[in-house]
Formats: structure tokens, C-alpha cells, sequence
């Protein structure tokens, strides 16, 4: 793995050699502006000369090796990227919150010293999910029946019995 960064002056030296060796690269402390240079790769848009690829980085065509990976981090909480941003990467956060850890460690804890409490509060998580689900069904339902009406709304037996 290359480690690069945009405080390193050979950072774009480095993911050029990348790319064409086919390296996995974390580009690490990113604002939240990324280079320009890297929207062709980000976007992979790759030009194709016989069986070989090839990608404009900056100025110039390299070629590009398929096993090239690009993974990049911040250290800001809540980055916003602009939308030609986000369309081009997956965005993860890996943020940590104290009350999910509590959370987790209490799940632990519980399946630990009493599992059947564990299971049984996992049944009711999947049945409040399915209810979730069944209501959006039934809400999409009645709004798809009410757009679809051609008749008068009180004369819809269905609809009235779906209501």
C-alpha cells in the first residue's frame, strides 16, 4: 500500500506510479476539495488502445492497471463533498458515538449473562421492522389507489375498505 498525502509535494508522483503498477493507494487528511487531477481516475474514465487502458492524469495518458485502488480519508467529523464529488467515490463514515458503543457493549453483556432476553428483544427489533414495513406498504397502496381512482372517492368500495 502507498501512502500518500496532499502535504507531501511527490503525492501526485506517487498515484501516478500507482495507477500504472496497479497499487492500492490511502490518500489520507483530504479536505473537503479533491484534486482535480484525480477526477479522470475517480471517474475512471479509462480510454481503451487495443488491450491496454490508459487514463489522463493532469496533462498526460498513463496506463492504467485494473488491481489500481484508491481509498481516501479525512479527519473532519461531517464532511460535505459537493455532488461531483459523492458521485464519484463511496462515502463511509466510521464515526464512533459514545451511546452506539454503549449500546454494543450493553447487546454483549445481555447475549453473555441471559441470552433469552437477547433473542427476545431481537424478535421484537425484527417484528417493529416488519410492522415499519407493512405500513409503508399499506401507505404506498392507498396513495397509489387514490391516484389511480376514477370514480368518486366515497363510491370506492376499495379504497374505502383499504382506508
Amino acid at each position: 500500500m502507498v501512502i500518500a498525502d496532499y502535504k507531501d509535494t511527490k503525492y501526485l508522483k506517487k498515484i501516478e506510479e500507482s495507477v500504472q503498477k496497479g497499487y492500492t493507494v490511502l490518500l489520507q487528511d483530504v479536505g473537503e476539495e479533491i484534486d482535480p487531477t484525480l477526477d479522470n481516475v475517480l471517474n475512471n474514465s479509462l480510454i481503451q488502445a487495443g488491450k491496454k487502458f490508459y487514463v489522463k492524469f493532469g496533462e498526460k495518458e498513463i496506463e492504467y492497471n485494473r488491481k489500481f485502488k484508491i481509498y481516501i480519508t479525512t479527519r473532519m467529523g461531517n464532511p460535505v463533498y459537493p455532488p461531483e464529488v459523492t458521485t464519484k467515490v463511496a462515502v463511509v463514515n466510521f464515526t464512533v458515538k459514545e451511546s452506539g458503543l454503549e449500546e454494543q457493549c450493553l447487546g454483549i453483556i445481555v447475549r453473555s449473562e441471559q441470552p433469552t432476553l437477547e433473542s427476545s428483544k431481537n424478535t421484537v427489533v425484527e417484528k417493529i421492522a416488519t410492522g415499519r414495513q407493512k405500513i409503508r406498504e399499506l401507505e404506498d397502496d392507498i396513495l397509489r389507489r387514490l391516484s389511480e381512482s376514477k370514480t368518486s372517492l366515497l363510491e370506492d368500495v376499495d379504497l374505502i375498505a383499504a382506508l
